[in-house]
C-alpha cells in the first residue's frame, strides 16, 4: 500500500497483483515488515479513519456555527457537505473525491478571508491543500486549486475589509501545498520500491530457473561422460572375455576380465549416481586423478598408458577446474579404446602461468580393425567442447603426424583458494 494508504484509493495495488502472477522470488520477503512504515494505523483501519475525518469535520463545523454569523453559516453547512462527501470517498473511491477536496478548500479561505470563521477556515484550506497535492491526478490540481483559494481569499477580505486574515491564508495554503508534496514524493519512492522488489522477485526466478537449466546441462554432460568411459571400457573386457572363453585357451584370465567388467559396471553406477545428485564436494588432485585414469587404462586394455606432470608441481585447484579435466581424460582416454585399439597413450598436465594444460594423445592403431569405434552417439567431443568453455577454456583436437590423434585443453588458471575469497 502508498504512503497515504486510504487517502491514494490505490497504493499497491498492483504489487499483490504481480506476487499473484508468480513473480515471488527468494532474495527479498514479501511480508508487512518490507515496509513497516507505511503499515500505519489509519491504513488497518480504514472505517475508523473516516468516522476520525467526520469527527474533525464535525467539530470544524460546529466552530463555525458557535460564531453567531448566518452569513457563515451557509458557507459552513457547504464545507461540512462537501468534507463529509471528501471523508467517505476516501474509501469508497468516489468520483466527487477531489472535487468535494475543491470545495473544501475554497469555502475554508472564503470563511478565513472574511473573518467569519477564522480557525476553521484555515483548517480547512490546509486540509484540502494538503490531500490535493499529496494524491490529486493531475498534478497541476493542487496549483489551480490553490491559486483559486487564495483570489477567493483576497475576494473576501477586501469585501470584509479583513486584509490581516490574508497572510495567514497565503501561510496555510503554501504550508499544506508543502507537506502535500513531501507525502506525493514518499509516496511515490515507496511505490518505486515496491516495483523494484517485484522485479527483482522476478529476476531472481529467472535466475534461479537459468541456473536449474545450467546445472542439468553439466549433470548430462557428467552421465554422459560416465558412460561413455565405463560402458567402453566394459565392452572391451567383456569381448576380450568372450573370446577367449571362446577359445578355452585361458580361463583364468577371462575370470579376471570379468571381474574387471564387474568393477568397471560398480564405479560407472556409482559415478552417474554423484552425477545425478550434483555434487559439489571437493574432488581430489588433478594429478592423483589422472595417474589414476592412466594406470586403469592400462590394466584394463593392457595396452600401454603413461602420466607425467610437466613445468612444475599442480597448485591447488577450483573443483570446476579439476572435475573438467578429469571429464577431457576421461573422453580422450574413452576414444582412444575405441577408436585405436592397441595403441600407446600419453597422459600430460602441464601448468602455465596462467592456464592448465592437459594432452592426451595415442599413437596409430596396432590393429586394423577398431569393433568399438560405432558404438557412443558421437556428441563426446561436442560434450568436451561445452564444458571445458563454461569454464573459460578451449579444446583442440586433431590428427598427429605419426597417424595417431591428440585431444588438448586449455584451461584458464583458477586457484581454490582465490575461488573462495
Amino acid at each position: 500500500m502508498s504512503l497515504v494508504g486510504v487517502l491514494s484509493a490505490g497504493g499497491a495495488a498492483d504489487v499483490p497483483a504481480a506476487r499473484e502472477g508468480g513473480h515471488t522470488g527468494l532474495i527479498m520477503s514479501s511480508s508487512a515488515e518490507d515496509f513497516p512504515d507505511l503499515r500505519r494505523w489509519t491504513e488497518r483501519q480504514p472505517i475508523a479513519a473516516v468516522v476520525m475525518r467526520l469527527v474533525a469535520i464535525g467539530a470544524l463545523t460546529f466552530g463555525v456555527v458557535r460564531t453567531d454569523r448566518p452569513a457563515a453559516w451557509a458557507l459552513g453547512g457547504i464545507a461540512a457537505v462537501a468534507g463529509v462527501v471528501w471523508a467517505v470517498s476516501v474509501v469508497r473511491r468516489w468520483r466527487p473525491l477531489v472535487p468535494a477536496a475543491v470545495v473544501l478548500t475554497l469555502c475554508g479561505a472564503v470563511l478565513a478571508g472574511s473573518g467569519l470563521a477564522e480557525p476553521s477556515g484555515l483548517t480547512y484550506v490546509f486540509m484540502g491543500m494538503l490531500f490535493l497535492q499529496s494524491v490529486a491526478e493531475p498534478r497541476q490540481t493542487a496549483l489551480y486549486a490553490g491559486i483559486a483559494a487564495l483570489t477567493a481569499g483576497a475576494i473576501s477580505a477586501a469585501a470584509a475589509n479583513q486584509w490581516g486574515q490574508y497572510p495567514w491564508i497565503l501561510t496555510v495554503a503554501v504550508g499544506g501545498y508543502v507537506a502535500g508534496d513531501a507525502r506525493r514524493s514518499r509516496r511515490l519512492a515507496v511505490e518505486r520500491a515496491q516495483d523494484l522488489l517485484v522485479m527483482t522477485r522476478r529476476a531472481n526466478t529467472e535466475q534461479a530457473h537459468a541456473a536449474a537449466l545450467a546445472e542439468r546441462g553439466r549433470i548430462a554432460r557428467d552421465v554422459h561422460d560416465v558412460l561413455a568411459h565405463s560402458l567402453s571400457g566394459l565392452a572391451i573386457q567383456l569381448e576380450a572375455a568372450d573370446a577367449l572363453l571362446t577359445d578355452g585357451a585361458d580361463i583364468e584370465r577371462a575370470h579376471t576380465m570379468v571381474i574387471r567388467a564387474r568393477r568397471l559396471a560398480r564405479d560407472g553406477l556409482s559415478e552417474v549416481r554423484r552425477a545425478v545428485a550434483a555434487l559439489r564436494e571437493d574432488v581430489k588432485p588433478p594429478e592423483e586423478t589422472l595417474a589414476v585414469l592412466a594406470a586403469d587404462y592400462a590394466e584394463d586394455t593392457g595396452w600401454p598408458a603413461t602420466f607425467e606432470v610437466t613445468d612444475g608441481p599442480v597448485p591447488p585447484l577450483a573443483v570446476e577446474t579439476a572435475q573438467t579435466l578429469q571429464r577431457v581424460a576421461q573422453e580422450a582416454l574413452t576414444n582412444a579404446r575405441k577408436h585405436a585399439p592397441g595403441a600407446a597413450v600419453a597422459v600430460r598436465l602441464a601448468v602455465g602461468t596462467d592456464t592448465v594444460s592437459l594432452t592426451v594423445e595415442n599413437e596409430a592403431p596396432a590393429v586394423a580393425s577398431a569393433p568399438l569405434a560405432s558404438s557412443g552417439g558421437g556428441w563426446g567431443l561436442v560434450g568436451l567442447r561445452e564444458r571445458v568453455e563454461l569454464v573459460g577454456g578451449s579444446v583442440e583436437t586433431g590428427a598427429t603426424d605419426s597417424g595417431g590423434f591428440r585431444v588438448t585443453a586449455v584451461i584458464p588458471f583458477t586457484r581454490e583458494d582465490e575461488v573462495e575469497d
